[in-house]
């Protein structure tokens, strides 16, 4: 068995799973691809061997500001 670390992208309120037991390398890849429609990036258990990270489609009430005006 791998002692690889493994990341599931969910999204925030639904918990859809965008990406299921990904190496980090397939994390990064999948964020390349998605970075300005998901936002938030939270990670939880990042010391156990499987990393959920939460993000969300909705756009930071900040982010939102900055792009307004």
């Amino acid at each position: 068995m791998s002692a690889e670390k493994l990341y599931t992208i969910v999204l925030e309120h639904s918990l859809e799973v965008l990406l299921e037991a990904a190496t980090m390398e397939q994390v990064e890849a999948f964020w390349d691809v998605h970075d300005s429609h998901y936002f938030g990036l939270r990670m939880e258990n990042e010391t156990g061997p499987h990393v959920r990270v939460i993000v969300t489609n909705e756009i930071p009430e900040e982010e939102a500001e900055l792009c307004a005006g």
